[in-house]
């Protein structure tokens, strides 16, 4: 293998349960799902540079394998010669539950998963690769903090008004073969993928499936959906009812995405990089949790108002210890593009952060990547209460800022700045001419 080369590849498997399976992301859904609107799909990329490999896979799922599946998922991969794996959920709400480690569409989805993965892998060829910005607007941010203190939700915005920080840029990664032809475009960008409301009984990707269908329809490469700090930010047409025009709806939005996306394409110049690096590292950042879940009383008031002995928060219960640790999943490529997995919802200010403060040209919050531990606000949000401020939310306070932190601090080791000794070099000045 020439060490220069850049190889990429793409390995794709449909992961749609059978009907009758209870979907992911809303409460108050009047049963399981009856049908299938557009078809879910694991898509894996895999990386290689000369013995590296990495793998990040796209699932048109509301929350990453728990942990019991990624092991062994990881496992098969490491059988196939890679060194690390990226499991990124598009956050779709219309999808299975992933909580109950013994139903068999989990079986199923591993399996695909590990396929989709054997594919990209076994199909790795040398590519070109460029980075672009798009502008996308959406979606707002639903948080209203109140001067007094208190938040309001504010979770459908037909009037498109502003409010709040909001990140309308995504991030185009453009991958194409030797020959120029695209291989896979990756897109960036948060917004909670809940245009279909809880009516909606049909598995469906939402917004990220329609835009990947269209652009892989234009550029007969395969487009992957990498979801970002979504933890506050809705789409303008927030959980429309399936009466209302739902479906045109969602189609709507990602047809927005879509031309957004395809519009700055081919002003994005690919190549293949000099010296190509692949490095990964993952630490555990222990966030502990923000309420004493020993005391009954905390933990009766938590689970109650979260639906109670059935709800959601029984589903994490295994979680609700003081010395929870979370992985932060570190991905550098070329030593300019840093994907940084999240443990779960995080807010769009920390995916703001790592835009403006990564030691690298490119760094992606990825949420919902390997682990899923609800929502990580900023501590002011916290402070606010409100949905994913509190309720929806276990961690410690500041445990959205320590895994940030900790992702800062793993690429610049990853590039080398966390070195014992110095010599004359690192203290070299270039001044501008």
């Amino acid at each position: 293998m020439n060490r220069l080369n850049l190889m990429a590849g793409i390995g794709v498997r449909e992961i749609t349960p059978d009907l009758g399976v209870l979907m992911w992301g809303y409460s108050d859904r009047a049963g399981p799902a009856t049908g299938t609107l557009d078809p879910l799909f694991a898509k894996a990329l895999a990386i290689r540079v000369d013995d590296q490999c990495a793998v990040i896979v796209s699932l048109d799922l509301g929350r990453p394998p728990a942990q019991a599946s990624r092991v062994r998922i990881v496992a098969k991969a490491t059988a196939m010669g890679v060194d690390s794996v990226l499991l990124c959920a598009t956050h779709t709400h219309h999808g299975p539950v992933m909580e109950n480690p013994d139903a068999p569409h989990i079986a199923a989805i591993e399996r695909a998963i590990s396929e989709a993965i054997e594919e990209a892998v076994t199909s790795c060829e040398p590519a070109r690769i460029g980075t672009g910005e798009a502008a996308i607007d959406i979606a707002h941010n639903r948080r209203h903090n109140t001067r007094d203190g208190r938040c309001v939700m504010i979770w459908r915005n037909e009037e498109r008004r502003q409010r709040g920080t909001i990140d309308r840029e995504a991030t185009v990664i453009k991958i194409d073969r030797l020959d120029g032809t695209p291989l896979v475009t990756l897109v960036h960008y948060a917004c909670h993928p809940v245009i279909l409301g809880p009516s909606n009984l049909e598995y469906s990707a939402d917004y990220p499936g329609e835009m990947a269908r269209l652009v892989k329809e234009q550029t007969g490469g395969e487009c992957m959906f990498i979801q970002g700090g979504c933890g506050d930010i809705n789409p303008y047409l927030d959980k429309t009812p399936i009466d209302q025009g739902a479906i045109d709806a969602m189609r709507g939005a990602g047809r927005e995405c879509a031309e957004a996306v395809l519009s700055v394409l081919d002003g994005i110049p690919t190549g293949a990089p000099t010296q190509p690096s692949i490095a990964f590292r993952e630490d555990y950042v222990e966030v502990g949790t923000r309420w004493d879940f020993g005391d009954s009383t905390a933990r009766e008031a938590f689970v109650e108002a979260h639906g109670g002995a059935d709800g959601l928060a029984k589903r994490y219960e295994e979680s609700f210890r003081p010395d929870l640790d979370v992985p932060v999943s570190t991905l550098l490529i070329n030593d300019n593009l840093s994907f940084i997995g999240m443990p779960g919802e995080f807010f769009v200010q920390h995916q703001l952060a790592l835009k403006h403060l990564a030691p690298v040209h490119t760094a992606l919050l990825c949420g919902y990547t390997n682990d899923h531990h609800l929502y990580f606000p900023p501590i002011r949000d916290a402070v606010y209460g409100g949905y994913g401020g509190t309720v929806g939310s276990y961690v410690g306070l500041g445990a959205a800022d320590k895994c940030v932190l900790q992702a800062q601090e793993s690429m610049a080791a990853l590039l080398g700045a966390d070195k014992r000794s110095c010599t004359s070099k690192d203290f070299a000045i270039l001044d501008a001419d």
